[in-house]
């Protein structure tokens, strides 16, 4: 076996960033050892689905991440995100470094406490990978340190995705899809928001919500206020959201920042014109011709029902989606970049 790789992260659910990293692992497993280390929670029945050893931790606590490294010995520390990045940084444990950043809150846009903590902390990192050039751009200080960066773009497996999509599991069908996390980031309450105002006007619209998170109770709350209980059904976390997002029309994000937007690119493989904020990553993933950018929620409203009306104008978006989201399904140049950042 190669070298031993513990993948650091300081979230315990299945979303995003944790779909990179197992498909990392489940992509080199025959390289490197790696180990997948999280706190406890419903991310260990996805690893254990996928054969991937899970190692629990108490906190990210970095004198207790240093005792776990010290007992496991890696030969990279590859943390992932700006809490795991900055435990594994002063837990000063000596070996390859490695800050995955998959998204850029807005605190990293400008000079305070956090962003000066992860100045620091940048110091102690070989590595910066970075998910998109918007990151880099936006980031106060990560100009300083371009010489140790590295964009690492998330790569999708159509094949994969397209297969999970058609399990016949589900035969529930959905006007407009919400995937994602229930945080601030994601801001799910401004999506119930607007599809409350799309509901005005076409009453019979079907929502789907599938992710959980800090905010599960006051989205529920605000859809029992404005009475949106008949058309919208939350589904919570799933481990494969692909058969519900298939089954829907269009999605939608209402994100207030993205480091990349990995669901974008999964739906516009299934045909699913995506409308979005235009933040971060996406601004490099959706076009006009398979969906679009919505500064309002005006611009969001007139998108969905235009699409959900227009038969003509869905099937042109449908198809430039699956053809745009190609680009983004180069799986092999993706193993050989992460394989230089390990080698190199």
């Amino acid at each position: 076996m190669g070298k031993k790789i513990m993948h650091i992260l300081s979230s315990n659910s299945y979303s995003g960033a944790e779909n990179v990293v197992i498909n990392i692992i489940n992509s080199l497993s025959n390289d490197y050892d790696f180990a997948y280390v999280s706190p406890e929670g419903p991310i260990q029945e996805v690893l254990k689905e996928k054969n991937i050893i899970h190692i629990p931790i108490k906190s990210m606590n970095p004198y207790y991440l240093n005792m776990i490294f010290r007992k496991w010995k890696p030969d990279i520390i590859h943390a992932h995100d700006f809490r795991a990045s900055v435990s594994s940084a002063l837990s000063l444990y000596p070996c390859y470094k490695i800050s995955h950043l998959h998204q850029n809150p807005l605190w990293i846009r400008k000079i305070n406490l956090y962003s000066l903590v992860y100045f620091i902390t940048c110091l102690f990192y070989d590595k910066i990978v970075v998910v998109s050039n918007e990151i880099l751009e936006e980031a106060v200080f990560l100009k300083l340190f371009k010489y140790k960066s590295y964009i690492l773009q998330n790569n999708i497996d159509i094949n994969n995705i397209l297969k999970l999509s058609d399990t016949g599991k589900s035969n529930k069908k959905y006007d407009v899809a919400f995937i994602g996390r229930l945080t601030e980031a994601k801001d799910p309450l401004r999506f119930v928001r607007v599809i409350n105002k799309v509901i005005a006007y076409r009453p019979g619209t079907r929502i789907v919500i599938v992710g959980d998170g800090i905010l599960r109770n006051e989205v529920k709350t605000l859809i029992m206020q404005l009475e949106l209980n008949t058309n919208v059904e939350m589904m919570g976390f799933l481990s494969n959201p692909y058969e519900i997002l298939n089954n829907s029309k269009l999605l939608v994000m209402t994100s207030k920042w993205e480091g990349f937007g990995i669901v974008a690119v999964e739906a516009m493989a299934l045909g699913k014109p995506v409308f979005a904020s235009p933040v971060g990553g996406l601004k490099s993933i959706i076009k006009e011709d398979c969906g679009g950018f919505c500064e309002t929620d005006e611009d969001f409203i007139k998108n969905i029902l235009e699409s959900l009306s227009n038969d003509d104008y869905y099937k042109k978006m449908s198809y430039n989606s699956k053809k745009n989201a190609r680009k983004f399904g180069n799986k092999k140049r993706w193993i050989r970049r992460i394989r230089y950042l390990y080698e190199h």
